[in-house]
């Protein structure tokens, strides 16, 4: 028996309730299938931030932004793995959209002191106004659903990414508001990509839209060239009579598919055990093209952390926005080196690429976090409380000799190394990588060393700790789709009725470079334009009417 819906959603990311809600506003028919027994996705374990130029906060606040500015931006981002007509659809259609869901109840505000990536470095930048999230909102505004949304186990949930950035940032507690953050705790209220997919969900809910935990989907159906249906692992078939949305977001945990599409030694997935390139697979099944960006820069550092509790899940802390900008740490290579600015993951990505044809052998693969005791006293390691011991799972020595045995790094390089550094250190210039000279940070620990430079900090007080760093990245690959959504065949039409969102889809849109709140807000952005194709309405301006946007 075929369950039929106008759009099938599948995948409860920020892309696929985007596509669910906008489906809804506009009178139709969805339903959301997730494989998982949380709702959320990668979404629910990112920091919740979207990137949109020209975004009606931004102006409404006064900040100086134009669209000029914005395509500079992209195409410099972009290098040569840029789709232009997605760009634009991006940077046009993008401040729509977020109109659109503040509409429907979702409710945005401006993040404050959240720089563009490359800001005063190359054109278009901006200082800030471009980043947004959503306000904190109450797990209990789901009703019977409250506990349904996957909630990372690291991150506080009680406090905005601007004030995490005021605060001094993940890893100085101290300086954090922990009265306010209580207070907040008993009332329940989540921030992040936590609370980005409360208020969606809390909005489906609200218009009566059935979505499914527990129902991973298997197949797609194809009729006389159209997709018509979908089929669940359970053998459940829900019918499409308008279009399937994949937006089960990338691989990032599937091996297998880790392995072909990125190639990268010690890889961990910094996204949930969910995330394993289902969307993909069914997409390619069918005919659907995929493409692989080249020198992805959305490529991250960091380790996992035990669960607290036995039985539990591990959960990937990322330390390119964590101990990695902090004082007192440093990263090297086997030879003890360190290889790039630590503090600044776009600079740090090539440098993990990078091969050695002597010893056919990456230079700085496995890479290590080291620091020492005035750093795990003074700041928080992996989310824990400032000055805890540090968890026996890390390496620790006396000494810098010592500690280098332990993970077989070349000691007397180490020691070379951290010699020269301290002294960069104590002047507050890091004269080999440049290290906190960039404007862009997600937040540095306040009152560092010396004040000169916030990112600096001697690594002198024994013991010293190192712990082995592993690469990680949003999906290099996925399917091809055009400005619509729609999923472009290997010979290149649009497939009827499939369409695509966010990390499913090869990031064209923005290509090579990466700048945090870039996959959010396209997965928010090319699932509404998807449900807009769908309708005839794809034209900007030309939105249905068929059933006005309900307060929030």
């Amino acid at each position: 028996m075929v369950q039929e819906y106008d759009i099938v959603v599948v995948g409860s990311g920020i892309s696929g309730l985007s596509a669910a809600l906008a489906a809804a506003e506009f009178g139709l028919r969805p339903v959301v299938l997730e494989k998982a027994d949380k709702f959320g996705g990668g979404t629910a374990a990112s920091h919740g931030g979207l990137w949109i130029g020209m975004n009606h906060l931004e102006l409404a606040e006064g900040y100086k932004d134009t669209r000029e500015q914005v395509v500079e931006y992209m195409n410099f981002l972009g290098g040569s793995e840029l789709n232009h007509d997605r760009m634009i659809a991006f940077v046009d259609r993008s401040p729509e959209a977020m109109r659109f869901f503040e509409r429907c109840g979702v409710q945005f505000r401006l993040t404050k002191g959240f720089t563009d990536h490359y800001y005063d470095k190359v054109p278009g930048t901006t200082a800030e106004g471009r980043m947004f999230e959503v306000e904190l909102i109450s797990a209990d505004d789901l009703g019977d659903l409250k506990d349904s949304v996957l909630v990372w186990p690291q991150a506080p949930l009680e406090m905005t990414i601007e004030e995490k950035i005021k605060w001094g940032g993940p890893n100085d507690h101290n300086h954090w508001n922990r009265e306010l953050m209580e207070t907040r705790r008993r009332q329940n209220l989540r921030g992040r990509g936590v609370g980005l997919i409360t208020h969606f969900l809390k909005q489906l809910l609200k218009r009566g839209v059935s979505v499914r935990l527990s129902t991973p989907v298997d197949r797609l159906i194809v009729e006389n060239g159209r997709v018509v249906a979908v089929v669940t692992a359970g053998g459940e078939v829900f019918g499409a009579r308008r279009g399937v949305v994949i937006a089960t977001g990338g691989y990032e945990a599937n091996p297998q598919l880790v392995e072909t599409y990125e190639g990268l030694p010690g890889w961990l997935s910094m996204a949930p055990s969910s995330v394993a390139g289902d969307g993909l697979k069914m997409g390619m099944e069918i005919g659907g093209a995929s493409k692989t960006i080249h020198n992805n820069i959305a490529l991250f550092l960091g380790f996992n952390v035990p669960p607290a509790t036995p039985g539990g899940l591990h959960s990937f802390r990322l330390s390119s926005i964590g101990e990695m900008l902090c004082p007192h740490t440093i990263v090297v290579n086997k030879a003890g080196r360190r290889f790039e600015d630590e503090s600044y993951f776009p600079s740090m990505a090539p440098a993990l690429r990078q091969f050695v044809t002597a010893t056919h052998s990456y230079a700085n693969l496995p890479c290590f976090l080291i620091f020492d005791h005035r750093f795990a006293q003074r700041l928080s390691f992996a989310g824990r409380p400032v000055g805890a011991p540090i968890p026996d799972w890390v390496s620790v020595g006396k000494s810098v000799g010592e500690l280098a045995g332990r993970l077989a790094i070349d000691a007397r390089g180490l020691e070379h190394t951290i010699q020269r550094f301290n002294t960069f250190a104590r002047k507050g210039i890091d004269d080999d990588f440049h290290r906190g000279e960039k404007y862009w940070s997600t937040g540095h620990p306040i009152g560092a060393e010396g004040g000169a430079n916030p990112s600096l900090g001697t690594l002198a007080e024994p013991p010293f700790y190192g712990i082995e760093l592993h690469p990680s990245a949003f999906a290099s690959a996925g399917l091809v789709t055009n400005v619509h959504g729609q999923i472009m065949h290997q010979r290149n039409y649009p497939i009827p009725g499939l369409y695509s969102a966010g990390n499913a889809s090869a990031h064209t849109e923005y290509g090579v470079g990466y700048q945090a709140g870039h996959s959010l807000a396209s997965g928010m952005t090319f699932g509404y334009l998807a449900v807009l194709h769908m309708l005839g309405a794809q034209s900007a301006g030309k939105v249905p009417t068929e059933k006005s946007a309900v307060p929030g």
